[in-house]
This record gives C-alpha cells, structure tokens and sequence, in this order.
C-alpha cells in the first residue's frame, strides 16, 4: 500500500498533530452566507504563517458543502509535466492522519485521456497539495482525495485537462480546490497591483468562459513587471485547470475574498509573494462592469498626455495602475473629433496590451498614424476633443438572432476578411437586418448577406465610452 509521507511538515506548517490542529481551526472562522452554490475554491499553498488565514478564509467556506470527494489541483514544483500527474492509489499522510485516493475517479481520468498519467514521483516531495490537506482535515468530513499537479503553460491543454476532471466528476459529491499563490519576488506595491488585476482577469475570464484572457492577463502583467518578479501567478496552470473544471460543472462567477502578501505580516515589502482566497460559484446574473468617472478622466488625462509627449517628442513607460480595472487586457479604440468632425480613430478589435498602455498607444497613433489624415499639430491639438471606447472580451454567438440591437457592437470574420460596427453605429440603421447588411458589405468588404451564413463568424462586444467635455 502507498503511502505518500508528508513532505512539508515542520517546514511549510507544525509537524506536531496538537498544535497543528489548534491552528488550523483558528484560520477556519464564521463565514457570510451565500445565495450561490461553491463549487471549488482558491487557495494559497505557502507556509502557514504567511498564507494560512488566507487559505482558510477559502476553505471555511467549504463547512456545509456535502462532498466526499476533493479534486486537489496543485503546482508542480519538483517535475515536469507535460499533462497532468495524479496517483491512483493509496494515501496522502499528514500530522492530522491518512486521507485516502480516490481510486475510482483515478480510473476514469486515465481512462479519459492521455493527458492524465499516474506519476507518484511528481508527489513525493511537492507541497502544493499537501499544504492544503490539513484543513480539509480540520473540517471533520470523510473524504477521498485525487490529487494533480501541473505545470505546463499550454492553455489548451489545460483548458482540456480541466474539462476532463469536470466530466469525470459530473453527478459525484466532489468539490474542487485549486492551490496557487500569485506573484513572486515583486515589492509589496508591485506585488498588490499585479495580483488584484490578474484575479478580476481571471474572473473576467470565469464570467465569459474562456481562458485565454486570464493567459492574456498573465503574460501582459509578467512582461510589465519582468524585472521585478519571477512569476505573475506560480499556480497559473492549476488556476486554469481548475476554473475549466468548474466551468465545465456549471461555474458563473469567481469572488475574491481574502487578498494579502508576505511583506504585510512580515514587516519586509522588499521582496514579496501574494495570496489569494477565492470561490466558484454557480448561479446569479453578474453584470458587466463599467469605468466610474474618475477613472474615465483618468484614461482621457493619459490620452493627452500621450499625444503631447509625441508632439514633443518625449516618450515616457507606464507604471502599473493603482487601479486593477486599469490593468486588464483590453480592445480600445480612441477617436480624436475637431469642430464636429472626425480628425483621427484608430484601435483594436482584439486585446494586446493592459487597458492604460492601449489607451496611450492609440491615442498617439489616432493624432499621428491615421492615413485619412495628416499628423496633427501643436496648434490643432486644444481644438481636438478625445473619446475613448474601451471593448468587452468578445464572445462569438451561434446566430445574428443573438444580436442585441441598440447594445451590442458586433465583429463580423468570414475567411481573411472583417470588419466591426461598434454600438454607437445602430442610430444609423432602423433594423438589425440592415445593421449587419452594412457591416458586411461595406465594412468587411464580404457579400451583404454573410450574416446569415454558418461560415461566418459573429462575434458580439459592448462598449464603455466616455469623452471628454
């Protein structure tokens, strides 16, 4: 019979059964009712006295969920994986005792895919499961665990990977846990900005069922702090896996619920790691969110400063915000209007840079790249007025019936050829049909009756724009 050994007692939380158990319990505290049903959570997979309130902030939440089984998806710190590794037998041995493998859902998920092997060297020494299994223990409920670690960055493979696990465990009592930290090594500010944009991404990414913006987010945020951390979010591939588990079991939101990082209880915000606790929920109609105002005049600020950096030829590097929403992966267009009429726009359908870093791009290139117009002057510029229209993630529809008219702006793509309308454009047209009449033809340059077709793609966006007055 195995049984894997604990590997982080005494180092990542007390060796001592008594002791742990006494602080286990008081990381577990009351928790706020939920209208919601949880079906997974986030957790922190550091020593206890840097993230332990954290995790148990995730896990106390898991009290009066009845479930018998725990996905436990972890980070793979001491070997590479190049799908998922898992044990298939056995148990998982902490001070509090012996949790058992689910072997049954072992079978299926080797049977699902090669994607899944049965690797029980990839756990002997990672902690990143282990850490979490003292309080699942501490809850008092009979549980089988199946552990998984992973660590390769391909999205869709994970995204694959996640789908698997949520189908073998369709009908079961099971709960999901994922176990990661967030960035590593950065200063505390560095740390604190990074990590908040890169949870409400990964929620963005939960809400719209698609990953790819949560490894859009992740990528943007390392490239924009690389000389600060190592890592945007170690877990990054169990985060993944675990919210296409969820999804695949009916996930609708994502909630953070507890954030900190090592430098706020250590005193030292040098060099940092954070942490955070959150749940999947199913269930609830979340709304799209909007800039407030300030953050409006925020963005309009940076737009002309932009553009006056490049008439005096001056270029300048964006900080990370203070603002999470600031830092998110975003399609912008910025549209520069003098007396009325159109004096520049230029943008993107699909997100390449943080929301500020595209807003400052596109308005240097809207006063000085458009080919309509000329590059503007130092004496137009307090003439010219700045309007900002910043893109939701687009989401493909199966039909042009899912087109909202007067509220959603649509991008059309039928072989190489697109072409977009944004929301402002229905005022033009007295029907939808007339709508995607126009954009097809004239926008996209494809034939006028494309919208209807099953080659075409529609995709559908709203959009938040603001100008100044």
């Amino acid at each position: 019979m195995l049984i894997r050994k604990p590997a982080g007692a005494g180092q990542f939380y007390e060796a001592d059964a008594g002791k742990l158990r006494k602080e286990v319990d008081s990381y577990l505290k009351a928790v706020r009712p939920l209208k919601e049903r949880v079906l997974g959570v986030l957790a922190p997979h550091a020593g206890y006295a840097y993230s332990g309130a954290t995790a148990g902030a995730a896990f106390a939440f898991l009290k009066e969920i009845d479930y018998d089984s725990v996905v436990m998806i972890g980070t793979g710190h001491t070997q590479a994986v190049e799908g998922a590794a898992i044990m298939s037998e056995g148990f998982f041995e902490t001070p509090l005792g012996r949790v058992e493998i689910d072997s049954d859902l072992a079978r299926v998920l080797l049977a699902s895919s090669k994607l899944f092997e049965d690797r029980p060297s990839a756990h002997a020494r990672e902690h990143s499961v282990e850490v979490e299994l003292p309080f699942l223990q501490a809850l008092g409920k009979d549980f089988k665990l199946m552990p998984v670690v992973a660590n390769t960055v391909d999205i869709k493979t994970l995204e694959e990977i996640g789908r698997r696990i949520g189908n073998a465990v369709m009908g079961r009592k099971t709960v999901i846990c994922v176990s990661s930290d967030l960035s590593h090594y950065p200063p505390g500010d560095i740390a604190e900005r990074s990590d908040l944009a890169l949870i409400e991404a990964f929620r963005t990414s939960v809400r719209n069922g698609d990953m790819a913006y949560f490894g859009l987010a992740n990528d943007l945020l390392l490239e924009k702090s690389k000389y600060y951390m190592d890592t945007a979010a170690c877990g990054y591939a169990a985060m993944v896996i675990g919210a296409a588990a969820c999804l695949e079991l009916g996930a609708a939101d994502f909630e953070l619920i507890k954030y900190t990082h090592s430098g706020r209880i250590s005193g030292d915000e040098a060099r940092v790691v954070g942490y955070g606790a959150g749940l999947f929920t199913q269930g609830g109609s979340p709304a799209p969110r909007v800039l407030g105002r300030e953050l409006q005049k925020e963005l309009l600020a940076l737009a002309r400063k932009s553009i006056e950096g490049r008439l005096r030829k001056k270029s300048f590097e964006l900080p990370l915000s203070s603002h999470p929403e600031l830092n998110q992966p975003a399609a912008v267009f910025v549209t520069l209007n003098k007396d009325g009429a159109l004096r520049g726009c230029i943008g993107t359908m699909t997100p390449r840079q943080l929301l500020s870093d595209a807003v400052a791009a596109f308005a240097a290139a809207s006063a000085f790249e458009d080919p309509r117009f000329g590059p503007l002057s130092s004496d137009e510029l307090a003439s010219v007025k700045i309007e900002i229209s910043v893109l939701s993630p687009l989401r493909r529809v199966g039909s042009w019936e899912e087109v909202v008219e007067g509220q959603h702006g649509v991008y059309v793509r039928k072989g190489r050829s697109g072409g977009t309308y944004l929301p402002q454009v229905w005022e033009h047209f007295k029907s939808r049909e007339e709508f995607l009449t126009s954009l097809c033809l004239e926008k996209a340059g494809i034939n006028a009756g494309a919208w209807k077709e099953k080659s075409t793609a529609l995709y559908v966006y709203t959009v938040d724009s603001f100008e100044e007055k």
